[in-house]
């Protein structure tokens, strides 16, 4: 079972055909199209935030309900798809509404809604990243010193030589080794994007 927000006063238990129609609906709708495929790709890699255990039972519930995965693009699709599903009439509200009009930090605050509700249903709370409200929700961002900011920096880009080498010596390695390896590797990456971009 899987519940599901509708409006925001009232519960619906969705489940078997209601909730493969919902599924196929965020899908094949072209306005989420963007948003299902960017959250894909952060359920389909290391850095997932789906424990194992509930990526199996939300797996679970999508086969239940008979929906086609390898016709909407495999599991990572459907799973996006079943976790916006708390706000999809939102969403394709405003993503209907929004030629010429700046709705992303609307459709942003609904998916963080959505994903924070889908969330719960499995006792998780949400990511940080997702934490996150749009500005106009009355949270503060806290401001650090200019000279604070140049000195998180400047000790920051101290480690560029290493990570440098580290790189290269990673460069030499098959891609297919252990998962220690690629972990150090996705961070070598990061590390060095970010720090091209200082």
């Amino acid at each position: 079972m899987f519940v599901v927000m509708l409006g925001m006063t009232t519960q619906a238990q969705v489940s078997g055909t209601e909730l493969k129609v919902r599924i196929e609906k965020a899908l094949t709708e072209k306005g989420l199209k963007k948003l299902i495929t960017n959250l894909e790709k952060e359920l389909d890699g290391e850095h997932s935030f789906l424990p194992h255990h509930v990526e199996s039972q939300i797996r679970k519930e999508i086969t239940s309900a008979g929906v086609a995965v390898s016709q909407h693009g495999g599991w990572y699709r459907c799973i996006a798809a079943y976790l916006l599903l708390p706000r999809l009439e939102e969403l394709l509200a405003v993503k209907s509404m929004s030629e010429g009009k700046n709705v992303a930090p609307i459709v942003q605050k609904l998916r963080n809604e959505a994903l924070r509700e889908s969330l719960s249903t499995f006792g998780l709370e949400v990511p940080a990243r997702y934490a996150r409200t749009s500005s106009g929700t009355g949270r503060t961002r806290i401001r650090i010193p200019r000279e604070q900011k140049q000195q998180i920096v400047e000790n920051f880009l101290d480690a560029l030589p290493s990570f440098e080498a580290l790189h290269d010596v990673l460069d030499t390695l098959p891609k297919n080794t252990n998962l220690m390896v690629k972990q150090i590797r996705t961070l070598v990456k990061r590390y060095l994007t970010i720090a091209n971009r200082l």
